[in-house]
C-alpha cells in the first residue's frame, strides 16, 4: 500500500463539491437513468468495464472505493482534514492484483515506486482540479 499526504490550499468542502460533481454524474450514466444518486458506503456501479464500490464515504471527511476488473483490482481512499492553512489530504492505494510474494524484491521495489510517483501524480492532479473547479 501506498499512503501519500499534501496541504492544499483550499478545503475539505472544495475538494467533496469536486468530487460528487464528477462521480454522481458516472453513477447516473452507469444506471442509465437520471434518479437522484445518493452516495455512501455501499455504493455500486460500473465505469469502463470496472465494477466499483464506496468503502467509505463521508462527506468532507473520506471517499474509498473498491475497482474491480478483468485484469485489476485496486483500492483507494481520500481523507481530508481542514486546519488553518485549507486542507491536508491523504490519498492511499492498494494495488490489490500485484502479489508480492510471487515477484522478487528488486521487481517489488520498482512497482512499489511505480505506483508512489502515480500516487504523487493522481494527488496533484486533483488538487489542481479542485482549484480549476473553484474558479469556473
Amino acid at each position: 500500500m501506498i499512503t501519500i499526504t499534501k496541504q492544499f490550499n483550499f478545503k475539505a468542502k472544495d475538494f467533496f463539491d469536486y468530487l460528487e460533481e464528477q462521480l454522481i454524474p458516472a453513477i447516473k450514466k452507469a444506471r442509465g437513468n437520471d434518479m437522484p444518486v445518493t452516495l455512501a458506503k455501499g455504493t455500486k456501479y460500473e465505469v469502463d468495464g470496472a465494477q466499483v464500490e464506496l468503502t467509505d464515504y463521508e462527506r468532507n471527511k473520506v471517499y474509498g472505493a473498491h475497482f474491480k476488473a478483468d485484469r485489476m483490482e485496486l483500492v483507494i481512499k481520500y481523507v481530508t482534514e481542514d486546519n488553518d492553512q485549507g486542507v491536508k489530504i491523504t490519498f492511499s492505494e492498494d494495488m490489490l492484483s500485484f502479489d508480492r510474494e510471487k515477484h522478487g524484491k528488486l521487481q517489488t521495489m520498482f512497482y512499489n515506486f511505480q505506483l508512489k510517483m502515480g500516487a504523487k501524480k493522481e494527488l496533484r492532479r486533483m488538487g489542481d482540479n479542485v482549484l480549476a473547479n473553484i474558479a469556473a
